[in-house]
């Protein structure tokens, strides 16, 4: 039921909102009964008011009223730190991740020097195929990544890149975590 309305929400939301840029759900890699969901809009605004009037929305609303879930379902909404893409995003086979990263403000300045680089590089990656980042609208030094890779080979390749060795010294360096990174990986699910 979940898979029914979840794909009924995304099929909806990319043919009938113009301004909705990609929705990506995707089954966790080692539990497949946990799911992960990516939305990239125009605007905030374009989540906020069209897309949660629709009843497709309403339908998605109605089954998480059911309370079908083992856990609470998480929903994290951040402004890209970049352009985001010109065009809707078509949902292709991916390896993906979604990474929660908590920074000390000290370190703020110097972490978005990093991410940035890290980014630059991830967008040259012949195996990437997306790099977004941005930070939570509620949650000061609180940032989302969402990542996406052609198979493993293209996450592996990605993780041994020098822009992601300048990040494994960031991080490593004197812990500016103020908790734990959240990383989660997924396989995107194709209609």
């Amino acid at each position: 039921e979940f898979l029914k309305v979840m794909r009924n929400n995304i099929h909806q939301t990319m043919t009938s909102e113009p301004n909705a840029l990609q929705f990506i759900l995707g089954k966790d890699v080692d539990d497949d009964n946990t799911f992960y969901l990516h939305e990239e809009y125009k605007s905030r605004a374009d989540h906020q008011d069209p897309h949660t009037k629709t009843k497709y929305y309403d339908d998605c609303i109605a089954f998480f009223d059911t309370e079908p879930f083992t856990e609470p379902h998480i929903a994290d909404a951040y402004t890209l730190a970049h352009d985001g893409p010109a065009e809707k995003v078509k949902n292709v086979e991916a390896v993906c991740l979604n990474v929660e990263l908590c920074i000390k403000p000290e370190v703020r300045d110097e972490f978005l020097d990093v991410i940035r680089n890290n980014k630059a590089g991830s967008d040259r990656e012949p195996l990437c195929l997306q790099y977004s980042w941005g930070e939570n609208v509620h949650t000061p030094n609180t940032f989302h990544f969402h990542e996406q890779y052609i198979g493993e080979e293209g996450l592996a390749a990605h993780n041994v890149a020098p822009h992601f060795a300048v990040w494994e010294e960031f991080a490593s360096k004197g812990n500016p975590f103020a908790k734990p990174p959240i990383v989660q990986k997924f396989k995107a699910l194709l209609d």
